[in-house]
């Protein structure tokens, strides 16, 4: 039944990935491209990172698939979420320590290490123009998309999100080319986080997880990481980054500092500590054997937590032992801003804003000023701000004899997006269209029986 499944999901999958775009007239626009902004993100990983001294980076290695350092630097970027690094804790803290989700002893999908990334984003036009006036994200971003293991988390069974297929046009979407989202993400039962926001960057191959991609998805579905020692442009690809350095979480909670009550050594992770019978953190009763996280819900006790994080970080830095020799310290968000341009170059909504827009925390993110303030910016009469841009072509439904549609209408669980049209580069006919979600489906259905 598995090889079946495989077989048929192969076969269609050639099908719906048939590099035939669907008809999409030229959309012109005023000369505009979106100028080059510099980020800090966090990203949380099960790996540390791997140092490469030939190049003079750190990458990432996977299983499979990375035995060059160009594909251990693509590996760390590969369609994946961030998180600016004032609320990186957060995911960890609402979804990786709960005792109850704990399997093995280890946090939930074993997150063990955050890392720091300084990120060079260009968005393409057509993504500027279709999120110019929404309010529900942050300026210079798209909406935020969630990714899992290499791909667009499925909306509907194995369905791909709408968002998620304009970035290269699949079943007749939109083609705003492979856009960064970006949305704010600030409480939650578990975690009450000031300044928290989350970021989706699309790479190649962006319907398969890591290990199903292949060179001929990648070509088809293409994605928005520069190849290393490139910059983004917004056409070829828009965002490239350089990772700072990271901190084991182990370490940083203090697991490690902590005694056996058996062997009297110090733990030598998460595991050895709740073998020991020892909790992280209990939801169900509010109880830790740490105090690190302490008070969750209190919104100045994590800002502490972030605050204790970075000073972890950069006196780890200072020590200079091991891999932290070759990591960098992380720029304050006044450095950045003072080489960022204003959001009103970027942003028609910041243009337009009447008490402009403020650029904020190391992630560098817009905020629409609701009164004037010394950092809130506003063009003046002879700056060349943002212009109100044409939005990408969506190409109608195909219809059969009757008038009737014969693929199905795209998704959303955001609604951003008029659901159903656009776009070019995902399959050739009707009858492909039909079957290319159908194929999606098939594949993760095939990997998740063969895991």
């Amino acid at each position: 039944m598995v090889r079946t499944l495989l077989l048929l999901g192969l076969a269609l999958g050639a099908t719906a990935q048939s590099p035939s775009p669907a008809p999409t007239p030229s959309i012109s626009n005023p000369p505009f491209t979106m100028t080059a902004v510099n980020t800090i993100q966090a990203r949380v990983q099960s790996d540390a990172a791997t140092w490469d001294e030939t190049n003079k980076k750190f990458g990432l290695v996977l299983k499979q698939n990375t035995n060059t350092f160009e594909e251990k630097y693509r590996a760390a970027m590969d369609t994946v979420n961030t998180a600016s690094v004032e609320g990186a804790l957060f995911y960890v803290q609402t979804e990786g320590i709960n005792k109850a989700d704990s399997v093995n002893c280890l946090r939930k999908t074993n997150m063990s290490y955050i890392w720091f990334l300084n990120i060079t984003i260009v968005q393409p036009t057509f993504a500027i123009a279709e999120y110019a006036d929404n309010g529900g994200v942050i300026p210079e971003y798209g909406r935020f998309v969630a990714m899992d293991g290499g791909f667009c988390t499925p909306v509907k069974d194995t369905t791909p999100p709408l968002e998620c297929l304009t970035y290269g046009g699949l079943s007749y979407n939109k083609n705003l080319g492979p856009w960064v989202g970006g949305e704010a993400r600030k409480t939650h039962p578990k975690g009450n986080y000031a300044d928290n926001y989350w970021f989706s960057f699309p790479n190649s191959c962006y319907t398969k997880r890591f290990e199903q991609k292949d060179d001929a998805c990648r070509k088809v579905q293409k994605g928005g990481l520069c190849p290393l020692g490139k910059q983004p442009d917004g056409v070829t690809c828009t965002y490239s980054f350089d990772v700072l350095g990271y901190v084991r979480i182990d370490d940083l909670v203090g697991i490690t500092s902590m005694k056996h009550s058996q062997t009297g050594q110090n733990y030598r992770d998460r595991v050895d500590f709740c073998k020991d019978s020892k909790v992280e953190y209990d939801f169900s009763n509010s109880y830790s054997d740490l105090t690190f996280w302490d008070k969750p819900l209190d919104v100045d006790a994590n800002t502490n937590r972030t605050t204790q994080m970075l000073k972890f970080y950069n006196d780890l830095i200072k020590e200079g032992k091991g891999d932290y020799a070759h990591m960098k310290p992380l720029p304050s968000a006044e450095e950045l801003a003072k080489t960022n341009p204003p959001c009103w170059k970027n942003s028609p909504m910041c243009a337009k804003a009447p008490n402009g827009c403020r650029r904020k925390l190391t992630a560098q993110v817009c905020e629409v000023c609701s009164s004037p303030a010394d950092d809130c910016k506003k063009p003046g009469p002879t700056d060349a701000a943002a212009p109100t841009l044409n939005k990408q072509f969506q190409p109608a439904l195909p219809t059969n004899a009757a008038g009737v549609t014969t693929v199905p209408r795209s998704i959303s669980n955001n609604e951003t997006l008029a659901p159903g049209a656009g776009g070019a580069g995902g399959v050739t006919t009707n009858a492909a269209s039909s079957v290319s979600l159908v194929a999606a489906s098939t594949l993760a259905v095939a990997a998740l029986l063969l895991v």
